[in-house]
């Protein structure tokens, strides 16, 4: 609407070619600032998808290291309870809850279902 404005007025003082020419070269230099403008868009979107997969990498690893931690810390603690032939209501609670991060959060392949099993079998320390 402005633009148009714009152009009615240029034409109407400077006359045909001449206001032609002008408002041609706003239009360029509209033009190639709305270019400038889109490729740095561009740009800025490739760089937060990289941003996003060095982030979603480093969240796969960190979730693989914590599912190796898990497995070793459950099973180690899982044997030493049945080494000792007892366990403690809170212990079994805790290790339960341990192994359900690790299988269902993420995503354990079900190593340690009989180690729980054995564990949860154990008779409760008494106080």
């Amino acid at each position: 609407m402005i633009l148009e404005f714009l152009t009615a007025i240029v034409l109407a003082v400077a006359g045909g070619a001449a206001g032609a020419a002008i408002i041609n070269g706003i239009n360029e230099r509209k033009m190639h600032k709305l270019a400038r403008q889109d490729a740095k868009e561009d740009k800025e979107a490739l760089d937060t998808e990289k941003r996003l997969k060095v982030i979603e990498e480093k969240t796969d690893a960190q979730s693989e290291a914590l599912k190796f931690i898990l497995y070793d810390r459950i099973r180690y603690l899982g044997q030493a309870y049945i080494a000792e032939s007892e366990i403690d209501f809170d212990d079994r609670r805790i290790l339960n809850d341990m192994h359900r991060s690790y299988h269902n959060g993420l995503g354990g392949n079900g190593d340690l279902d009989k180690l729980m099993e054995a564990v949860n079998d154990l008779p409760l320390k008494s106080r």
